[in-house]
């Protein structure tokens, strides 16, 4: 196991300082007062996630001025045999093994009080509308708070631990008691996981742990995706999501239809430009300003008032009242277009010659050779110049 300088002298301070380096749960105030020390917080995550370190609750007393004593409950990190191992070093005979994987389908699974709390207030209402089956099945298993746990659940409630200490650790709008309280909860579930070999996926590198028979992101990540979850249980499941985008689809066509349906009365009542994609003029209610845009969809507002919704041209998009809203003008027959010739103008419109030309520049360079383009050019600082058409052909060209 290729360990970093950081955690590895992290690896150090705990063999060196056992049961004194305070887990990341702990509330500064309280492990502060009896010298306990800490690591990094992504360093001890790793570490956690190796299955390196786990949280082991020791007693500290605290002796004030007067003499008086003051016992607290503080968890702190110790080295499991793996660490041990990671160091070069013996592990001490006290030092027990993770439990082996379970023969039973189901093994007995107490969930922390505080690690329910926790996932209620932070991911029970997300998890709970998911599309995600695995997803679904931790919040079913949390939120009735079931005392067994199917074994190839184990893996995936870690992953749910983990990444719930990290989401809490990075809020900040939680007040510290209780951030320190929602932390510890998660460190004593995975505890109990990592009793029964059960660890976070890794955070990165590594995709997402498979779900069903789905395959492992890689060589290196194949033997940590643990037990699958029975046949039964993704059959269920396949039909949950089959059902939800049967319903989803069903919801979908509906709105159309219904959008469709408003469109159309919209258009009847007010003019074939309130249709999504419309090109449509807007006048401002007060000042009067013009603005170009775009219809991109139409609908009646909670007052039953037709409106639309607008990208006005360098202005972005906006609720528009259909009242505020009408066609564009209608653009003046420019009969067929003259091929190989072109309009030269000034910049305010003024014809000054019908030159030939195959390309613009062509075009340009051939009218640059009239005297009155070439004044006009100085002038204006530049020219205007487009394809003729027959409309600006007068009787007398």
């Amino acid at each position: 196991m290729k360990l970093t300088a950081a955690q590895t002298a992290a690896l150090r301070l705990v063999l060196d300082s056992p049961d004194r380096i305070a887990a990341r749960v702990e509330t500064p105030t309280e492990a502060d007062r009896v010298n306990f020390r800490r690591l990094h917080h992504r360093t001890e995550a790793r570490l956690v996630e190796l299955g390196l370190v786990e949280v082991n609750t020791v007693t500290a007393t605290d002796r004030d001025t007067s003499g008086m004593t003051t016992e607290y409950e503080i968890p702190a990190l110790r080295l499991t045999t793996a660490g041990y191992e990671a160091l070069g070093v013996e592990a001490p005979a006290a030092d027990a093994e993770p439990m082996p994987p379970a023969a039973e389908d189901e093994i007995a699974l107490p969930l922390p009080k505080r690690f329910r709390t926790a996932y209620e207030a932070e991911l029970g209402d997300v998890h709970r509308d998911t599309e995600s089956a695995t997803y679904r099945r931790v919040w079913d298993h949390v939120m009735n708070n079931r005392p067994t746990a199917p074994r190839w659940l184990l893996g995936h409630l870690a992953d749910v631990a983990g990444f719930l200490a990290d989401l809490v650790e990075a809020t900040r709008e939680t007040a510290p008691a209780t951030r320190a309280a929602r932390r510890l909860g998660c460190v004593e579930l995975l505890a109990l996981l990592h009793h029964h070999g059960a660890h976070p996926w890794p955070v990165t590198g590594h995709a997402v742990r498979p779900w069903g028979e789905e395959p492992a992101h890689c060589d290196d990540c194949a033997a940590r995706v643990g037990p699958r979850p029975p046949a039964d249980v993704i059959t269920a499941e396949t039909a949950v999501n089959q059902d939800r985008a049967e319903r989803q689809a069903a919801y979908e066509t509906r709105l159309a239809e219904e959008l469709r349906a408003a469109e159309d009365e919209i258009a009847a009542e007010y003019g074939e430009h309130m249709r999504r994609g419309a090109a449509v003029l807007y006048t401002h209610p007060r000042t009067g300003e013009t603005t170009v845009g775009v219809v991109e969809s139409v609908y009646r507002d909670a007052n039953g008032k037709a409106a639309a919704d607008v990208n006005l041209i360098g202005h972005g998009s906006a609720g528009v009242l259909a009242d505020e809203l009408g066609p564009l003008p209608e653009l003046p027959d420019m009969g067929e277009r003259v091929e190989g010739q072109w309009l030269i103008t000034d910049k305010a419109g003024a014809t000054l010659a019908h030159v030939p030309g195959e390309t613009r520049e062509q075009a340009l360079a051939a009218a640059r050779r009239i005297p009155a383009v070439r004044e006009a050019e100085a002038r204006d600082g530049g020219l205007a110049s487009r394809p003729l058409w027959t409309a600006d052909l007068s009787p007398a060209s």
